[in-house]
């Protein structure tokens, strides 16, 4: 298969604690890699090296064979782009004027940058390019393009990342903890959003603590424990290994306790 992202050996540490430890993987067309692990194992530090929004100190990252290096402006021009933990929008505009700074291939780094974007963009195409906004919001089942997205809920949030990411057109997207907080239509959303990007041909790397929801969506599973890869392979071989038991229970569990 044709391997649109390829980390390998990636090591991030901070003092003496690894945080990202000889990580490797990769991402193919229409490849979903659900990124799981418990509170600490380095799920968002190894996005965050592979976005550039942190240096790794060694390993190497490639997008369709080319290396990905230098900061996050750049890497997303070279087709990669992420959503964060907390969503990075202007509260106090709608979903199609915070999509729309994804449209000219801005990384998004602050509510305020996405504002000044809204507001300095090329009026002489305005009304062209919010067509184009709710177009995408519409492809990602955003649905409430009116209201002030702080009045929205977390889940409807996190869709406006989701297509404000999707409008700079990458290859691959880096999904951090998109369903956190996100209520039971707002998780059934954001699904079919990430089947709909993966259908596209796109790879996504989906990161999340629900180990059962990311099997039920991930083409492969890596299981991240203390910075290390303890497994990496399909999901419900996954859900059956040694390595997820002793991840999440201890190496004292046992069948049945």
């Amino acid at each position: 298969m044709t391997r649109l992202l390829e980390v390998s050996g990636l090591h991030k540490s901070y003092g003496g604690v690894r945080a990202v430890d000889d990580v490797s993987f990769s991402v193919g067309p229409g490849e979903v890699i659900g990124l799981v692990g418990p509170n600490g194992a380095g799920k968002t530090t190894l996005v965050d090296c592979i976005f550039g929004t942190q240096q790794a100190d060694s390993g190497t990252v490639a997008l369709a064979g080319a290396a990905l290096t230098g900061p996050s402006e750049r890497r997303a021009r070279q087709g990669l782009s992420r959503t964060f933990q907390h969503p990075q929008l202007a509260a106090e505009l709608d979903a199609v004027d915070n999509i729309i700074p994804g449209l000219y291939g801005h990384k998004i780094t602050s509510p305020l940058h996405s504002l000044w974007w809204a507001i300095k963009g090329p009026f002489e195409n305005w009304d062209r390019t919010a067509q184009r906004a709710r177009e995408i919001a519409a492809r990602y089942s955003v649905t409430d393009v009116e209201s002030a997205c702080g009045d929205l809920s977390l889940g409807a949030q996190r869709l406006v990342e989701v297509a404000r990411a999707m409008a700079t057109e990458p290859d691959v997207l880096l999904l951090d903890e998109p369903f956190a907080g996100a209520d039971h239509d707002g998780i059934a959303a954001i699904s079919g959003a990430v089947r709909s990007i993966a259908a596209q041909g796109k790879g996504v790397v989906l990161v999340d603590h629900n180990v059962d929801l990311i099997a039920a969506l991930a083409t492969k599973i890596v299981l991240l424990n203390f910075g290390s890869v303890a497994f990496y392979g399909p999901p419900q071989e996954c859900l059956a290994s040694d390595a997820m038991r002793e991840v999440y229970f201890g190496s004292e569990f046992e069948e049945g306790a």
